[in-house]
């Protein structure tokens, strides 16, 4: 009977234990489900993205959409970041919410969106990551083509 109850005990006490041991989320940096190989195409456009001298943090960022053509495009709030992991581009797995209107992109002009993924992706860690936005222009009457432009970026974390 002792030893019934005494090994019931240690099994306790070993289940408690294991379970103290669980990998903790870092509440300064976030650790991310890092997800599948991306299958985003990157497309070489009229339409480049730069991050804005300065404004660079491990929460945000303010990006610059320039339209070097003579053709009006669109875009929305929506924009995805990826981390590069072993040299490839993989999604992070977060849950997103935008709202949906269309801001235009006139011929020859730049716009500046700050972005702040501290909600949605948190604090990033250390390590290299894209920002991902889609582009969007009429190319007939009611017919609209997209595409994606792109802006790399290093988290020196310390």
């Amino acid at each position: 009977m002792k030893k019934t109850i005494l090994t019931i005990l240690l099994c306790g006490i070993l289940i408690l234990g294991l379970a103290g041991c669980g990998k903790t989320k870092n509440e300064d940096k976030n650790e991310f489900d890092i997800g599948n190989k991306s299958d985003i195409i990157i497309s070489e456009s009229d339409v480049t993205m730069f991050i804005k001298d300065v404004t660079l943090t491990d929460t945000g960022a303010t990006i610059i959409l320039t339209n070097n053509s003579d053709k009006n495009y669109q875009y929305g709030n929506s924009y995805e970041i990826e981390i590069k992991k072993d040299g490839e581009w993989h999604k992070i797995n977060v849950e997103l919410n935008f709202t949906y209107p269309a801001f235009y992109l006139k011929a020859g002009e730049s716009k500046e969106i700050e972005l702040n993924w501290k909600e949605g992706y948190g604090k990033l860690a250390s390590g290299t990551y894209r920002i991902i936005k889609n582009i969007n222009y009429e190319k007939e009457e009611g017919n609209f083509e997209t595409f994606n432009v792109a802006v790399e970026f290093n988290i020196d974390s310390e």
